[in-house]
């Protein structure tokens, strides 16, 4: 069961509605290959569900020849054969729990999908139709998602909704939030293009959707910033997926996050690519999209990351690589801090420290550390900045700093500098 607002003792947006897609988002399965198993018409289903999947076919055409397939089964009969489908509890958990905040926006037939929505107990919208002897003559009504973001916004409300195909594509563009949702298959690529978050696993989605709920969340949080092109390093490649001694540096990053529950990458360039790598090593992350990476930095992934976050906010470059003997004083420090390692860059960001250990000013000229990556900052500070993330906390100063040994990659030296590094430590 998802832990209640009230064990946390914080109170939640009541101005916040969650619409939720069904099938495949709130679905183990999809219901339709469920109906055409059933009454045995998988073959002409499945073609149908293919070429609309690719995109071949608009989701109107595709839901209309739907019912001119199964309008001569029986309503009910579908009816109570929806009702056994397989849920994902800890979402429904989730919208049982606050269900005055939760609605289920699906193109299925409402008369096919009511008793399966029945189980999950909240408002919902779906098409219609006319209907004489437990048989669907014709449509009356396709339901249009965009419409019911519109409908809701109009009076007042902040939407976030969920989805992961072609037809949830519009809604997202119009909704305040949009999370796609890859529980059952690879969200579509309308989908993605639109989407703030993409969610790979039930309980890091009901942790997102807690943490966007409550005005204020227990807990540390990683940003992990990885939407960048790495233009200067020359290697083709966005920085998280070059490799040091044949290891991602998003490989060596998640793991050492492994005991750190709430982690978010921020990704851009190559999105799947960094999506795919990162799944390979754990499943719970929440990717955050920047989708203007090309003309921001950092200072942009880093609050786009944090925006929905906990209370800590961990800041940390995909092109970052720490001593592993440092990484828990990074994790475990306790308040705010700026790390800084001597200075080995070619082109660093000094820090300037006074007699108290606090960075006072950062600067490109001198200074007496070198500014690397790892900080930590309270969510109620942040703000959006377009440039990098060191210039969001230059309003904060003074704040402790911590010492780390640790090497960023902007250049192919600084590359061949980490290189050297790891190897290093790997000999210790």
């Amino acid at each position: 069961m998802v832990k209640s607002i009230k064990d946390d003792c914080y109170d939640f947006d009541n101005n916040i509605v969650f619409v939720f897609d069904l099938d495949g988002t709130l679905t183990k399965n999809e219901t339709l290959p469920v109906i055409a198993r059933y009454f045995g018409i998988e073959d002409e289903i499945s073609k149908l569900t293919a070429e609309t999947v690719k995109g071949n076919i608009p989701f109107i055409e595709s839901f209309i020849k739907r019912v001119n397939i199964l309008k001569d089964f029986s309503i009910s009969e579908i009816n109570n054969l929806l009702r056994g489908v397989d849920l994902f509890s800890k979402i429904v958990d989730f919208i049982k729990l606050y269900k005055s905040n939760c609605y289920i926006a699906t193109g299925n037939f409402d008369g096919w999908v009511s008793g399966l929505i029945e189980k999950i107990g909240c408002k919902y919208f779906a098409s219609e139709g006319f209907v004489k002897d437990d048989k669907l003559l014709s449509l009356k009504l396709i339901l249009n998602k965009k419409k019911v973001v519109k409908m809701l916004q109009a009076s007042g409300k902040k939407v976030v909704f969920i989805g992961d195909g072609n037809n949830d594509a519009e809604a997202m563009r119009v909704a305040d939030i949009s999370i796609a949702c890859g529980l059952v298959h690879y969200p579509s690529k309308s989908v993605m293009n639109f989407a703030d978050y993409a969610i790979f696993e039930e309980e890091a989605l009901c942790r997102l959707l807690k943490q966007i709920h409550i005005l204020k969340s227990l807990g540390k949080s990683i940003i992990l910033s990885c939407a960048g092109i790495g233009s200067r390093l020359g290697l083709g490649k966005t920085k998280a997926l070059i490799e040091i001694n044949s290891k991602s540096l998003i490989d060596y990053q998640l793991s050492n996050f492994k005991n750190i529950e709430d982690i978010r990458i921020v990704i851009g360039y190559q999105a799947n690519e960094v999506i795919s790598a990162a799944l390979s090593i754990r499943k719970d992350i929440i990717f955050v999209f920047n989708h203007d990476y090309f003309h921001t930095k950092t200072g942009a992934s880093f609050y786009l990351g944090a925006r929905h976050a906990n209370e800590y906010l961990i800041a940390w470059d995909g092109d970052l690589l720490v001593h592993p003997e440092d990484i828990g004083k990074c994790l475990n420090y306790d308040g705010e801090y700026i790390g800084c390692s001597d200075i080995v860059s070619d082109e660093p960001v000094y820090v300037i420290v006074n007699e108290n250990n606090e960075c006072i000013a950062f600067s490109r000229d001198n200074g007496d550390f070198e500014w690397v990556g790892p900080a930590c900052f309270k969510k109620e500070k942040l703000r959006f900045v377009t440039n990098n993330v060191y210039n969001l906390f230059e309003s904060e100063l003074p704040i402790p700093i911590l010492r780390v040994r640790a090497r960023d990659i902007d250049t192919y030296d600084d590359y061949i500098r980490a290189k050297n590094f790891v190897g290093e430590w790997s000999n210790e």
